[in-house]
């Protein structure tokens, strides 16, 4: 089987689509289109450093592993202005010139995380095509509304089925199959079950306005003998967290340097806001944190409720009695009952739930959807 994959740019950090991809591309091809920006760039050094890249029709440092035998990249030159009839057109053009070269006459399932895709898509023959919804993005920081709008309206339209990491994101009238997030149950169950000698309550991921830097804050000031850390880059004002002695900011590290890096973690967590765009999230820091066998606490979004091991409370006293409580009784026998909860929500699963899907696209007329893969 052949996929056509319009996700983020390979290699620059481990989405969700692209841990599907890894599973998919065991017994497939995948034909991966980078990022289709979704705001218009700004004047920035950054921004024209990626622009200049699309020109060149190549993305600017993918990462340093290479990629995979089965993973083939056309790299079209697609500009951000995606709402200019002129500049659309060039793109759609650029795009069905790239994928025709690489896939043929042979019609692929298309995958597509990023809704402009379908703006350009009525270029590209197909077997089916297959939304996965991961976010409610016009309440994304940095994304341009009205495009997010025009595209995922056309996106909702065209798609034979919409695969939703949260069930918020399940549209009426649209065949949709709800598939929350997965976890590389081998990656982080690499993370021994010891629990270290050390008070660390520890976060990775972007540091985004989604994350409450407020509540942060207030558990460092009410807890002082505990030590938090954060890892990851950084989109908001820190220095409120800066002037906390027991606040440690540490810059991204790689993926696979992850376990090492929560080895010395006692817990973990994920402080997020409460709003529209958090209602909407499945995270999957949360799973990844229990496949460690970490406790595990998080602010209570929707999606988190349903997942066994995760602890949720939105105060300060909340945390202050998670880390008295569940935190300070831990055991290696605990972190093993958490790690083994999320065994079954592997991406291999997962990737096989969309496999099951695309086969269906071969038929006249697609089969029922299973209502949901259980969380």
């Amino acid at each position: 089987m052949n996929w056509l994959v319009f996700g983020d740019d390979w290699g620059r950090h481990p989405s969700t689509t692209q841990h599907l991809a890894r599973q998919l591309g065991q017994d497939s091809r995948i034909v991966w289109i980078d990022s289709l920006a979704m705001r218009s760039p700004r004047l920035s050094a950054g921004d024209a450093r990626r622009i200049w890249g699309r020109l060149r029709g190549v993305t600017p440092a993918p990462g340093a592993t290479p990629d995979p035998s089965w993973l083939v990249r056309p790299r079209p030159r697609v500009l951000p202005w995606h709402l200019s009839p002129a500049v659309a057109a060039m793109n759609r053009s650029a795009i069905a010139r790239a994928v025709e070269g690489v896939l043929g006459d042979e019609r692929p399932v298309i995958l597509a995380s990023n809704p402009v895709a379908a703006l350009y898509l009525d270029a590209i023959p197909r077997a089916g095509l297959i939304y996965l919804r991961l976010d409610d993005y016009a309440e994304l920081p940095g994304v341009d509304p009205e495009l997010a709008r025009v595209a995922e309206g056309r996106m909702l339209r065209m798609a034979d089925v919409v695969a939703a990491t949260a069930r918020r994101l399940l549209p009426p009238a649209v065949q949709g199959m709800y598939l929350p997030q997965g976890v590389d149950t081998a990656h982080f169950g690499s993370v021994p079950l010891e629990i270290p000698d050390t008070k660390v309550l520890g976060f990775f991921g972007l540091v985004a306005p989604w994350i409450d830097i407020d509540l942060i804050a207030s558990v460092a000031r009410a807890a002082p003998d505990w030590t938090l850390e954060l890892v990851g880059r950084a989109e908001v004002d820190l220095a409120p967290l800066r002037a906390l002695p027991n606040v440690r900011i540490l810059p991204p590290v790689p993926y696979s340097e992850l376990p090492a890096v929560m080895h010395r973690w006692r817990a973990a967590w994920a402080p997020f806001a409460l709003n529209e765009l958090t209602a909407a999230v499945n995270p999957l820091k949360i799973r990844e944190y229990l496949a460690a066998g970490l406790p595990t606490f998080c602010t209570p979004l929707p999606e988190v409720e349903a997942i066994a091991g995760a602890r949720l409370g939105r105060s300060t006293s909340d945390v202050l009695a998670w880390l008295a409580g569940e935190v300070h009784q831990d055991t290696p026998s605990l972190r093993a009952v958490r790690r083994a909860g999320v065994a079954s929500d592997s991406w291999s699963a997962r990737a096989a739930e969309l496999t099951r899907i695309a086969r269906t696209f071969t038929s006249s007329s697609l089969l029922p959807i299973a209502s949901e893969v259980a969380p």
